[in-house]
């Protein structure tokens, strides 16, 4: 379907893909992964056709039908209800939609010859129409929004009244309904919560066409696609397997590459011996030569041997503290009087425990999190931090709030004026900044660079209590794993709020959920499994209390979330039944009317001009 060959791309004087070759065949479901800025977006662009190739060639296959979600919305088209803006994501039904209008207006003529070649028109687009889901295109639209997140009261509001995030789920919801063979999704669960996530799964499963995806997201990688594509150092190297088994095979293709490295640097430095030792003896010479030829080939087998080590994230280890690390005791908090986010809750944090606070956007998981760091006082209730208890916040609000025009190392020394150059030094570089790294400033690192260098900052002065807001935003897949790796290790509390579903699952041992609207907050003695289980047996009126489970069952998750889908469609059958009511009522008139209009344009003495009339209102009556 997708062939590159030898294709190459730069931007300024950087290599961005360096005669990169892969194909990607009809059917397959590719994830594509890589460091941030190694060229994924730029495969997308380049197969799109919104950029060209400096070398090489993309071929495509012949009318292949491409569906493409970018990061950014489409603009002017703020006013468009949200609804109508999903449905325009199907160009050729508007395209059919606006020919059978067409024809059926041309059908108020008397000429019966056109008329028959006309109908004969009329079912083929008819047919067209219905075998590209045009006339359920209204009810998919409506299920993709409500499954990302919308309520149904949201459907007719201008897309203009949404965030970015809330955007973003609008394009999303585009791409997935237009059903195209290949479908391309650059970062599909950014800006989603948790269940956004799992009915993004369960409806790309059910995707029929090819799809290739850009994702740091682990557990979507993992569920949907079979095949792997790393971008990374200019190249794009494929691995026939899913996430997992790339992972492995990344780590043993990394240790063989390492390993040859050295016999090569053990090579060169007996060469480098050899050259410095007889360079001086004319009786030597064409060995000398020879040696640096040798030399010459070593240095460029350097070049190709590329291995890319792990993520950095080093936590300190924590200072002592009592076993009750924080408590909420009737907790609630409100932004105007009388809203309240949440109300009633009562909550203890023990020390070691790693809780993840979750449910969906907007329900007022930061808003929690923000309280229980002290960062907001509570409306009402208390917060009660315990014995010797140190937290530390991080979020992406405060790695971006980082003063931009200082080093990493004035970073750190401006939290911790006391603390020596040798201990700020030592704490950098086990984030990743050692030597020269230390002096770059923030305005000059990236986003993953400046979520590291905001916990290095925060562990200046190590916390016993780590509360994190979205801790994984702007990390690759392997600074996330470092980062959970670290956490995992890590000796302190911890309570997060991650949509990373790998994220939470290997580091939560306990699940803090925050319901919409004020529905209250609950905990769960289970991991994010055990979560999702006891959830799906309550929405289907199952009894008992559900075992912790290593691997959840996904057939009671589906039916639960399955029995929400139907409840949302539901509601939209009843409001298309209530139309449906109101237009039974107008038919008798309509037909009346109808009567009228062919009578009149069976008189010979009406004018041209009220013909066409005649001739445009029957269209409308019959539509």
């Amino acid at each position: 379907m997708i062939e590159f060959r030898q294709v190459s791309k730069r931007y300024g004087g950087q290599i961005v893909l360096d005669r990169v070759d892969f194909r990607l065949l009809a059917g397959e479901r590719a994830g594509i992964v890589g460091p941030n800025g190694a060229g994924k977006s730029t495969v997308f662009d380049l197969i799109v056709g919104e950029s060209d190739a400096d070398a090489g060639a993309v071929i495509r296959a012949k009318d292949v039908r491409i569906g493409y979600l970018r990061q950014q919305v489409k603009p002017g088209e703020e006013r468009t209800p949200l609804r109508k803006y999903v449905e325009r994501a199907a160009p050729d039904l508007e395209t059919i939609r606006a020919e059978i209008h067409r024809i059926e207006e041309r059908l108020a003529g008397d000429d019966a010859e056109e008329s028959r070649t006309l109908l004969r028109r009329l079912g083929e687009l008819q047919s067209q129409f219905e075998a590209q889901g045009g006339y359920d295109l209204h009810s998919r639209a409506a299920a993709a929004l409500t499954g990302l997140g919308f309520r149904v009261e949201d459907l007719q509001k201008p897309l203009g009244e949404f965030s970015g995030g809330w955007q973003m789920r609008a394009e999303l919801s585009r791409a997935l309904i237009a059903e195209p063979d290949l479908l391309l999704l650059d970062e599909p669960s950014n800006y989603l919560d948790l269940p956004a996530v799992e009915w993004l799964r369960r409806r790309l499963e059910g995707f029929r066409g090819t799809l290739a995806m850009i994702s740091h997201d682990r557990y979507l990688l993992e569920n949907l696609c079979e095949i792997t594509l790393e971008v990374a150092g200019g190249r794009a190297t494929r691995y026939p397997g899913r996430y997992s088994w790339y992972a492995q095979e990344r780590e043993k293709r990394r240790e063989i590459s390492l390993s040859r490295q050295a016999n090569e640097d053990r090579k060169r430095e007996q060469i480098e011996r050899f050259v410095e030792r007889f360079r001086a003896k004319n009786t030597m010479s064409s060995r000398v030569q020879s040696r640096i030829k040798m030399l010459e080939k070593l240095e460029r087998t350097e070049e190709v041997a590329v291995a890319r080590g792990r993520g950095h994230f080093r936590l300190a280890k924590p200072p002592h503290c009592g076993q009750e690390v924080l408590r909420c005791e009737g907790v609630g908090f409100a932004y105007e009087a009388e809203k309240w986010i949440f109300r009633g809750v009562d909550l203890a944090v023990q020390k070691g425990e790693k809780l993840a606070v979750v449910g969906p956007n907007g329900a007022g998981k930061t808003t929690l999190l923000r309280v229980m760091a002290g960062q907001l006082a509570p409306g009402e209730g208390k917060r009660v931090a315990g014995h010797l208890v140190v937290p530390g916040y991080q979020s992406q609000e405060t790695a971006d709030t980082m003063d931009r025009t200082r080093s990493c190392l004035e970073t750190l020394k401006a939290v911790a004026p006391d603390a020596n150059e040798k201990e700020i030094r030592t704490l950098l570089g086990g984030f990743g900044f050692s030597g020269e790294a230390a002096e770059k400033r923030v305005e000059v690192l990236s986003g993953g660079e400046r979520i590291r260098l905001a916990f290095a900052r925060i562990l200046i002065r190590p916390p016993n209590l780590l509360l994190l807001d979205e801790p994984t935003t702007h990390l690759d897949v392997e600074s996330r794993e470092a980062l959970q790796e670290a956490i995992a290790a890590y000796a302190g509390t911890v309570v997060l709020v991650s949509h990373d579903v790998a994220f939470v699952r290997a580091v939560a041992q306990g699940i803090v959920a925050v319901a919409p609207d004020g529905g209250g907050v609950r905990r769960f003695a289970g991991g994010y499994d055990y979560y999702r289980e006891k959830i799906a047996q309550e929405a289907t009126g199952g009894e008992g209390r559900a075992a912790p489970a290593k691997d959840v069952d996904e057939a009671k998750v589906a039916r639960a979330e399955a029995f929400r889908d139907r409840k949302v469609l539901k509601n939209e059958l009843r409001r298309i039944e209530r139309e449906v009511a109101g237009l039974e009522r107008e038919i008798p008139g309509l037909e009346q009317e109808q009567s009228a209009l062919y009578q009149k344009l069976a008189a010979t003495e009406i004018s041209p001009d009220d013909r066409a009339a005649a001739g445009r209102r029957l269209a409308e009556v019959e539509a």
